[in-house]
């Protein structure tokens, strides 16, 4: 499996869940959905580890997240900052952890994520810690899947310190396209997933106004 097609496992859950948020659902739409942010986390990973630019790749995050968030307000959709600025604050502490010591670089990454914390950025601290424990183990799944084991039985057991439903545990079921990935990029895709997240939106509110009601 490429990254291409993880991409779009990601895309399609993250459709499932948002449907699910917006208009209702089965619940098995939110369960399936747990597998959109890991996916985009590890996609995040991969991104960072084949840029040439690494400033460039924050910019253009940093710029979306931005840019995104007022229309998602507008709609109401969420108190919390959108995925973006959890992508941001992400490539930020892996960053850090590339280029500082090891000393530093703990301070430094425990300050972002207190920041991503107070200002609420989708799935907080789980999401910054599942960005770092897939590039710690990047070049060996297993220790990837370990990661990705570990943080959500942590985030099961302690539910309140990581602000999330324990709902996000099915969100294991991602070592399964995790394990199959063949490190291989697949189609060119670069931009699909700034401009599938805005539309995706829009055409879940199209089926709620013109279809739902």
């Amino acid at each position: 499996m490429d990254l291409f097609t993880l991409k779009l496992i990601g895309l399609i859950t993250m459709f499932m869940d948002h449907y699910h948020y917006i208009i209702g659902g089965p619940e098995i739409l939110t369960i399936v959905g747990r597998l959109s942010y890991p996916i985009f986390a590890f996609a995040l990973v991969e991104g960072y580890k084949h840029t040439r630019d690494v400033s460039k790749y924050l910019v253009r995050i940093g710029i979306s997240a931005v840019l995104l968030q007022t229309p998602i307000w507008l709609l109401k959709y969420n108190e919390v900052l959108n995925i973006f600025f959890t992508l941001f604050l992400g490539l930020t502490c892996i960053y850090i952890y590339d280029k500082f010591n090891k000393y530093l670089s703990k301070i430094l990454i425990g300050l972002v994520i207190f920041i991503a914390i107070i200002i609420k950025v989708d799935y907080g601290m789980y999401g910054i810690l599942l960005i770092l424990a897939f590039y710690i183990g990047h070049g060996n799944k297993y220790t990837r899947i370990i990661g990705l084991l570990l943080i959500n039985i942590w985030l099961y057991l302690m539910p309140d310190l990581f602000e999330l439903s324990k709902v996000q545990i099915y969100s294991i079921f991602t070592i399964i396209p995790i394990y199959f990935y063949n490190g291989k990029k697949g189609k060119n895709a670069k931009y699909l997933f700034y401009i599938f997240y805005p539309l995706h939106f829009l055409v879940i509110e199209g089926i709620k106004i013109f279809i739902i009601k």
